[in-house]
């Protein structure tokens, strides 16, 4: 914790968050906010941006305007706000003219501490007068990307926000993304023209995702199956989406889950407004579990407990990836990301970015960006390289674990094909001989050995090749296929509306020996029987759902969407603590004083009529598996990271890693701390304990003149002989 944010900051962080630490990057930016200088902030969905600047706006006084392009993100921030007792408010345009002067005089009145808006609403002439008498304290920019025309959605009204500096010439400026890479974050920098900002950025990993590819065979049979994955023991359907290339899919996929009895609504741009809003809120309030939609939705939906994604087909760049796929988990809790994978798409979506960029008369420059950003997450999902590795080190981050348990390649569920090479030769001489004048299915057609009218019609049975794969399924065959085309040994050509496989440039090399290929196989054919547990904790599963379906009952009844009003995690660590007692709640990560006075009582009720029910104790201390802290930390620590380092890549606070790492130090396996502390610090701090006759950190923290951290102060403490007795 830095010395430099003050003590009752905490406290308030305390009081209305419910949060007693800050994570690094987040401590960063709010230093920098409560210092009144710039900052631009990137922080993967989920890492705590909001409340970068929702947190000094409440500890400061003054108004924070926040602009955000997300109208559905700006009213859940707002409820949010209002749950845990902060004035909120935010510019609707169908708001009637009494309603608009009425939130004019609160802004005047200084009532509102946090105000939202979009982009256009900000630039217009009049919206300077909103603060009139009005102390604005920060502009924070959401969805900073947008600025640059190398992120993923440009918005050529972002570059023009610069126009608000005249304005409010006072308001530090705060700029914040979960997506950018370092090109971007420059083109941020310069566009918005921040004045010496501070720059802080989190890891891009997010370790409680876990990430598949499988191959794409029957799409509804797939989606299926990890819905029923998703439930729980009670049988109630987790939150998903399930993203689509075209609307047509959408619409389709839908309906036939619909018709098998699932929790599902459509979403898409070819709706009306007030069907895609009926949508929209029927998932936020949780009336439906699963979102079947193209990419056009979920762009600023803030529900939190959307425990898997789905994408049906390959989205259109590694940053709409990780944003897409990080609407998942954004409660800090385990989910699932899933793609299924079929190299088909990737010509439709290669056609679609080509067909956008002519129609826009996109430079060339910019058509081949859009390219060369598909071919990256072309490259992400046929290399057989940890999906977490590769996703951070996309964006210019090291990744520091050599397996991260959770993704399908480090699980072991992706393998290589014994004699990859015999069988992509196998399948290149089909083609050869097939002359180039077919496509993928005609080519799987005669591999196996089928006797359809088709290959009789041809003649296709007299092929050397007809019958040479017969021992293999359709859909390995597909997916080498695919593989084969992603390395170049294999193309597709359009003739006359029809695709074409043909031989590719790298074809020659493997058919003449030279070159040995390498093909994967997909272990398990579906994803695992079972989901993971939420949380990495111990919690009692029957309590949590019975703490669910009271935030359903309740949230109903105070018209706000379940989420908003408390958070997965708090429900499963309610489930794990079983707190007795009104005082003990305190101790619950994320649960704030206004929440525990309107809902405590409640709560602790409910627990103990359940704990009481099934004679299970109450009042338990958090329990984490001991594997869990050896791969998460140990292998860090041990690899020599620096805690901020640590903190960042696994969103915890230092003071969590210090715990650990002095543990370690305490079972003898680490020995060095110099990477943490200096020899100075140790003999400062040991010097001192000897004076003081005490292991005590806060005389420690005083006699060193206050200038050793209390972290340092608990590492320098555990490298002390047994003999000289132990830190309070």
């Amino acid at each position: 914790m830095s010395t430099t944010i003050p003590a009752r900051f905490f406290q308030m962080l305390q009081e209305v968050w419910g949060f007693s630490e800050l994570r690094q990057a987040q401590v960063q930016a709010i230093q920098a906010a409560l210092e009144d200088r710039d900052a631009l902030v990137v922080m993967p969905t989920g890492g705590g941006k909001s409340l970068c600047y929702q947190a000094p706006a409440v500890f400061r006084g003054g108004c924070t305007i926040v602009i955000s392009p997300l109208i559905a993100l700006m009213k859940d921030q707002v409820d949010g706000l209002r749950q845990v007792g902060v004035p909120a408010a935010r510019w609707e345009s169908n708001m009637s003219n009494q309603e608009k002067r009425a939130l004019a005089n609160e802004l005047r009145q200084q009532k509102i501490r946090v105000f939202f808006a979009s982009p256009e609403r900000a630039l217009q002439k009049d919206f300077a007068e909103l603060f009139e008498g009005n102390h604005v304290r920060m502009i924070a920019i959401d969805e900073a990307h947008c600025v640059s025309q190398w992120g993923h959605d440009f918005r050529p009204e972002y570059r023009q926000l610069l126009e608000l500096r005249k304005h409010f010439p006072k308001a530090s400026v705060m700029a914040l993304t979960a997506t950018a890479t370092e090109r971007v974050r420059r083109d941020i920098l310069d566009q918005l023209q921040l004045r010496s900002p501070q720059v802080s950025i989190s890891s891009f990993d997010r370790p409680n995702l876990t990430y598949r590819v499988i191959p794409q065979a029957n799409v509804l049979a797939q989606c299926k199956e990890i819905i029923d994955r998703h439930r729980s023991a009670s049988g109630q359907a987790a939150g998903g989406i399930i993203y689509c290339l075209r609307r047509a899919d959408v619409d389709q996929l839908a309906e036939a889950l619909q018709a098998c009895g699932y929790s599902v609504v459509g979403y898409h741009a070819g709706m009306s407004p007030e069907q895609r809003m009926q949508a929209q809120d029927a998932f936020i309030n949780e009336k439906v579990q699963v979102v079947v939609a193209t990419v056009a939705f979920g762009m600023g939906i803030d529900r939190s407990n959307v425990r898997f994604v789905v994408h049906a087909s390959i989205p259109k760049s590694m940053e709409h990836y990780q944003q897409e796929t990080g609407r998942a988990g954004r409660d800090g809790l385990n989910a699932e990301c899933i793609m299924l994978f079929a190299m088909r798409d990737v010509a439709s979506m290669r056609n679609l970015l080509i067909s956008s960029a002519n129609e826009n008369s996109a430079p060339k420059a910019w058509t081949d960006s859009l390219l060369q950003q598909l071919d990256e997450i072309v490259s992400f999902c046929k290399t057989p390289v940890c999906r977490h590795r590769k996703i951070v080190e996309y964006f210019g981050q090291r990744y520091p674990t050599d397996n991260c348990g959770a993704c399908d390649v480090c699980l072991g569920e992706i393998d290589v094909v014994k004699d990859s090479k015999v069988i992509a030769q196998k399948i290149l001489s089909c083609v050869h001989r097939m002359g180039e004048r077919f496509g993928t299915l005609a080519i799987i057609d005669v591999l196996l050995g089928s006797n359809s009218r088709d290959i009789q019609r041809r003649g296709h049975e007299s092929l050397s090749t007809f019958g040479i794969l017969k021992g293999h399924t359709r859909n390995e065959l597909r997916d080498w296929i695919d593989q084969m085309i992603h390395a170049k040994l294999l193309k597709i050509t359009k003739e006359s509306n029809y695709s074409l496989l043909q031989l590719g440039p790298e074809a020659k090399s493997v058919l003449f020996g030279t070159h040995n290929p390498v093909l994967l196989r997909t272990v398990i054919s579906q994803t695992p029987e079972a989901a993971k547990p939420l949380a990495r904790f111990a919690y009692d599963q029957a309590l949590l759902e019975r703490l669910m379906e009271w935030r359903q009952e309740t949230a109903d009844r105070e018209k706000v969407a379940p989420y908003l009003l408390m958070s997965d995690g708090v429900l499963a660590e309610l489930a794990a603590r079983r707190p007795s007692k009104i005082d003990r709640l305190t101790a619950v990560n994320g649960l704030g004083a206004k929440q525990i006075g309107l809902h405590g009582d409640q709560l602790v009720g409910l627990i103990e009529s359940y704990c009481s029910l099934k004679s299970v104790p109450m009042d338990q201390p958090l329990r984490f598996p001991t594997s869990y802290v050896r791969e998460s930390y140990g292998a860090r620590l041990k690899q020599r990271q620096s805690l901020e380092q640590i903190a960042s890549a696994l969103n915890v606070a230092v003071s969590t890693v210090t715990k650990y790492l002095v543990e370690y130090i305490l079972e003898g396996a680490i020995e060095d701390v110099s990477t943490w502390v200096s020899d100075l610090e140790v003999q400062q701090v040991h010097q001192a304990a000897e004076r003081l006759g005490s292991g005590q950190l806060t005389p420690i923290f005083e006699a060193c003149n206050s200038q050793i951290p209390y972290h340092k102060i608990r590492i320098a403490m555990a490298m002390r002989p047994a003999s000289c007795g132990s830190q309070g």
